[in-house]
């Protein structure tokens, strides 16, 4: 059962992050079909992190006294809708206006989707699954580039609707997943339509859910940076190939994948998320080998600065899912106005980051490009490890403990 419930929600994750990416490989294409300028075409792609970045908080507030199923398929049927009717239609305007439904679809899956995971799940099964969700976003828009280059003869319209088609078939299989409940009102507290309009539920750590995301964010925001920015090094300053670069970057950008996979074993085998969070402090010094110049021949120092630049995504990787894992014991049963804060945070510092790089890049200042990678990590895992910290110790540590000795 742990099994079913962990795959169907990881699976929708993976179709929702695929309709964040599916229109990237199209972007000429798409600008020159509804004589769009260039920019217009990047908010239609980026419109989804826009949404992401400002909606996520509320939309957590509003789930959490809410059961979770029937939305999460809802979402799902919304976006995979929204993405097939995308695909048909002529009208820029109208075009538009779908994207911000995926968008709405988009976002309420990335809160919903993890907040079902706490709630079916629970001890390690739970922990481990969360850390997994990590990896749902480089994975989609892996899918999403991949599907672009493999039906580029078809064109935009039929990798769309393919996505679309996708997302549908896994909005059908959420509904073979067991009900959840809302959390439970304690005692004395509010009443649960008063508890909605709050600023955060009541009993609940807010200032501990406040770091955690700040320090999602800060860590998060380095690896896209990372990968954003690393195809201008590698041909400005160790003159590869556009095409080449293009594709190391390409490959260093999966390497988060297997950091949550790592994340997500190591914590079923009952290692402390904080552990985890930690060891992203090895991000510096591979930041360095990444942004510093390396003494050696051109092809020794592209290859050297890619792996130090998968071992940021890797960590990155690590990191972000043991935060996921960690957001049951910061914010105790209420996790879905926690995960909202904890998405609109990373969504936020995605989207603000890369240009502050990409200008660093523009301006050749590496050694401060590593500069601002450094603070943010230092930074990041200081908020997230002060956050558990206080999570723990504002919560019931007996409980926490049966949790953490609770096995499949």
């Amino acid at each position: 059962m742990n099994v079913r419930i962990t795959a169907v929600v990881l699976a929708a994750g993976v179709a929702a992050s695929t309709a964040l990416g599916e229109f990237i490989p199209f972007l000429t294409v798409v600008g020159e079909e509804f004589t769009l300028p260039p920019a217009t075409v990047g908010w239609l792609s980026s419109a989804i992190t826009v949404v992401a970045a400002a909606a996520c908080l509320p939309l957590g507030l509003w789930l959490d006294p809410r059961p979770l199923r029937g939305i999460f398929m809802a979402a799902l049927a919304v976006l995979g809708a929204a993405g097939s009717m995308a695909a048909v239609t002529g009208d820029a305007v109208m075009l538009a206006a779908l994207r911000l439904a995926q968008a709405a679809g988009y976002a309420v899956v990335m809160i919903a989707g993890p907040g079902l995971l706490a709630r079916l799940l629970t001890g390690r099964a739970r922990r481990g699954a969360l850390a997994l969700w990590g990896l749902c976003i480089p994975a989609g828009l892996a899918l999403a580039n991949t599907a672009g280059a493999l039906a580029a003869a078809a064109g935009w319209r039929a990798t769309i609707a393919g996505v679309g088609a996708l997302t549908m078939g896994v909005a059908a299989l959420a509904s073979t997943l067991p009900r959840d409940a809302a959390p439970t009102v304690s005692p004395g507290s509010a009443p649960a339509d008063v508890q909605r309009f709050r600023p955060a539920p009541a009993g609940t750590p807010k200032a501990a859910v406040a770091a955690l995301a700040a320090g999602f964010a800060m860590i998060a925001t380095v690896g896209v940076c990372v990968v954003t920015v690393l195809p201008a090094f590698l041909t400005t300053e160790l003159r590869l190939p556009g095409s080449t670069a293009g594709l190391l970057a390409a490959v260093v950008a999966a390497a988060s994948v297997p950091g949550s996979l790592a994340a997500g074993a190591a914590l079923r085998a009952g290692t402390a998320p904080g552990r985890l969070i930690g060891a992203a402090l090895l991000m510096v010094p591979a930041g360095a080998g990444t942004f510093l110049p390396v003494p050696a021949p051109a092809p020794v120092a592209a290859a050297l600065v890619a792996l130090c630049a998968a071992a940021v995504l890797g960590l990155n990787g690590l990191a972000v899912s043991a935060v996921f894992a960690a957001l049951p014991a910061v914010a105790g049963a209420r996790t879905a106005w926690a995960i909202g804060a904890v998405t609109q945070a990373g969504s936020l510092g995605t989207f603000l980051g890369p240009p502050l790089y990409v200008r660093l890049a523009d301006t050749g200042s590496w050694s401060t490009a590593f500069a601002v990678t450094a603070a943010l990590v230092a930074a990041g895992v200081a908020c997230a490890k002060t956050a558990q910290a206080r999570g723990i110790d504002s919560g019931d540590r007996s409980a926490l403990r049966r949790d953490a000795g609770e096995r499949d």
